[in-house]
């Protein structure tokens, strides 16, 4: 057997169906099979570089390099069903029989060799790959990525690697970078087969080498006249323009403490307004976000609007201030994180095909106007939540999101968002952002499958059946206030062991709906009323024993009461219903069932005479914060109203030096490390504020889904 061909023999080997599904697709894969059935390829010639095999008319030639470049004299482009006919009777020719999990165990270590050469990968090669820019723009994407949840690494015969954002996986068989295949077809590839194996070697310790400095632009000696302008000039007068702007907003935001947030005047919000514009064109999208978000505030505080709080704005500017402190920590390192800087607007990127189930919708109003339906499904491939959502502003006429629910769209295929609730929905073509959100592309098309009985749908869900091991669960999800926002980690599908009666709390205008696990702990499920929760208020209350039949599961998106952990449901999953009804109940939308005259009286009368449950001390109840910390927020909150003036700053630190040894004799002693005499007044207070926001956070184990 020559060099060559042992090599491919070698890479063979680690072929499986999946791998050569992915090299091509499923159908062409399927008509290879079909083909094979019928005669075999045959090898007509063989030297040291190149390997050809006759399989009909056709003639396909190998390389070393493996049949990711091999070519076929038919007309198709890339991959053929030809090429694949080859590959697998070259398997079957020189013995190298399909990647099974049983073979994988005669094998002490099958991957070792595989992660050789991609460890041993330098940075001349892979910029040769995918060019400088190419290579650029990998290294950035890898030092953004989470080192613990954006790669994953898994393979029995062969190594597959997958990206989490966009969701794109490769397979690694041997034969050096353009042997890796991608799952689904992404333009410049080149660059993400780098970010790939840049990412592998991250997380076997090896440090990629910085890629090299950007060449000096022909508008270089061009005065743009502008900071905000700064991103068309040169890297390093962008690197300079930044600094200046971490300088100045620092020092404003100091200045509106030390003045005091009661005192604050028009100038001070067009400062405010100014260093927005110049944080965006600075790409600093983040900081632009929240400085615009300042301004806003101050400007409603000048107009004694009523929704103007000086002591959420003290919170605002105190979030901004450790924002600049990051990203200062973050340049004098050379890269700055995704997550810090922010992104001009929501990135969708294509992924492979999606196999989700739809678990109903939600109509809802935010508070800057807009208003929309969203749809939720499951990924049983990524054990997820994701959702697609369609949503206007509310001045624009003819968008209703309760009819939206029954009209057609968003995707092609799909008559309407009802008919994905309860269903097995495949995409194909579709979008994914880094937060879990479908588009609603009309390029996207959708398959709606309707087989899978309700039992079978229930199956394929994850819920969960114990409160305090959400609360547990919870409190591992990183909780800096700096972090990316996660709402899709806020939603959870339950599974409790007694439903108690719901209520409505007149003086909250709040459906409160107790559920139980098996350990007899609480968790309150809640639906404050307006115009769109309506509909799903009314059914909850109206719901008897018999309607929750034992395994009926509940959809709910969890976050953070008054008084514990609460969720708001949006679905009822019945594993036990007919195979003529549906598995998903959409409270929001669906009708009830229909129940006869007697029955709705007697029930009428019981309700009226129904004895209200005593509230049950909650399993997953959060921490209620320390009375120091609460006294010692409310002293912050004071001396950010008022401001510190010049001949205040030594009482000020005495204060501040009483309280911080308080808080440390609680065992709070993360804020001794904020008093310095290098520090000015205001500095002090946004740092110490930031570090009680950030208590707040961790005993009350809120998930961080805004800014």
């Amino acid at each position: 057997m020559t060099s060559l061909r042992a090599k491919l023999v070698e890479q063979l080997s680690r072929f499986d169906e999946d791998a050569f599904a992915a090299l091509a697709n499923r159908g062409l894969l399927r008509r290879a099979q079909k083909d094979l059935e019928k005669q075999a390829a045959v090898i007509v010639e063989e030297s040291a570089e190149i390997l050809t095999l006759a399989f009909g008319d056709q003639r396909i030639r190998f390389d070393a390099r493996g049949p990711t470049h091999a070519s076929c004299t038919c007309p198709a482009n890339g991959v053929c069903q030809h090429i694949l006919a080859a590959a697998i009777s070259l398997q079957r020719l020189t013995g190298a029989p399909p990647a099974s999990a049983e073979s994988t165990k005669n094998d002490a270590d099958p991957l070792a060799q595989l992660q050789a050469e991609l460890l041993r990968m330098a940075a001349p090669e892979l910029m040769k790959h995918a060019g400088k820019a190419g290579y650029r723009w990998a290294w950035q994407y890898v030092q953004d990525l989470d080192p613990e949840q954006g790669l994953s690494i898994a393979g029995e015969k062969h190594l597959v690697l997958a990206f989490s954002q966009p969701r794109i996986g490769f397979r690694y068989m041997g034969g050096g970078l353009d042997a890796l295949i991608a799952d689904t077809d992404i333009s410049h590839i080149e660059k993400y087969r780098v970010a790939a194996v840049l990412a592998f070697q991250r997380a076997h310790g090896i440090t990629a080498s910085p890629p090299e400095e950007k060449t000096r632009p022909r508008n270089a000696s061009l005065d743009l006249g502008k900071d905000h302008a700064a991103a068309e000039a040169p890297a390093e007068a962008q690197e300079d323009s930044r600094n200046r702007l971490r300088e100045g907003t620092r020092q404003l935001l100091c200045e509106s403490i030390e003045l005091g947030l009661s005192h604050l005047s028009l100038g001070i919000y067009e400062r405010y307004t100014t260093l927005s514009v110049w944080a965006q064109g600075a790409e600093y999208y983040r900081l632009a976000l929240l400085l615009r978000r300042i301004a806003d505030h101050v400007e409603m505080l000048l107009d004694r609007a009523g929704g103007a709080d000086e002591h959420r704005l003290f919170d605002e500017i105190s979030l901004t201030y450790a924002l600049v402190s990051a990203l200062d920590e973050a340049a004098s390192s050379g890269a700055v994180p995704q997550h810090l800087a922010g992104r001009a607007r929501s990135r969708y990127e294509g992924t492979k095909t999606l196999e989700l189930l739809g678990l109903g919708a939600s109509a809802w109003r935010s508070a800057t106007g807009y208003v929309g339906l969203t749809m939720l499904f499951w990924s049983p491939d990524e054990q997820a939540f994701l959702s697609c959502t369609d949503a206007r502003p509310e001045t624009q006429r003819g968008f209703n999101p309760i009819a939206r629910y029954r009209a057609a769209g968003p995707w092609s295929g799909l008559g309407a968002p009802q008919q994905a609730t309860g269903r097995r929905v495949t995409l194909n073509g579709a979008q994914l952002n880094a937060a879990g959100r479908i588009s609603a592309a009309e390029s996207t098309s959708a398959t709606v499958v309707l087989t899978d009985s309700p039992g079978r749908f229930a199956e394929r869900l994850k819920p969960q059946t114990s409160w305090s091991e959400i609360l547990r669960s919870r409190s591992l999800v990183r909780r800096s206030l700096l972090a990316e926002p996660q709402p899709m980690k806020n939603w959870v599908i339950l599974k409790p062991e007694r439903y108690g009666p719901a209520q409505f709390d007149p003086a909250r205008q709040t459906l409160v709906w107790p559920l139980f696990d098996s350990d007899g702990g609480r968790l309150d499920l809640e639906l404050r009323f307006d115009e769109f929760t309506a509909p799903a208020i009314t059914r909850i209350e109206a719901m008897q024993p018999e309607d929750l039949k034992a395994g009926t599961l509940v959809l709910a998106r969890l976050r953070a009461g008054v008084n514990g952990l609460v969720g708001e449901p949006l679905s009822l999953v019945r594993p036990n219903a007919s195979a003529a009804e549906n598995a998903v109940d959409a409270l929001y939308f669906d009708e009830p069932r229909e129940r006869g005259l007697t029955a709705k009286l007697f029930d009428k009368l019981r309700r009226s005479h129904r004895p209200i449950e005593p509230a049950a001390t909650q399993v997953a109840s959060m921490p209620v914060i320390d009375g120091v910390l609460r006294e010692f927020r409310q002293w912050l909150q004071h001396q950010s109203e008022r401001g510190i003036a010049d001949d205040q700053t030594k009482q000020v630190r005495m204060e501040s030096s009483e309280w911080i040894d308080r808080l440390a004799g609680s065992g709070f002693f993360g804020f001794q490390r904020m008093l310095s005499e290098e520090l000015r007044n205001g500095s002090m207070l946004l740092q110490l504020n930031y570090m009680w926001m950030q208590y707040e956070r961790l005993m009350t184990n809120e998930i961080n889904d805004s800014d």
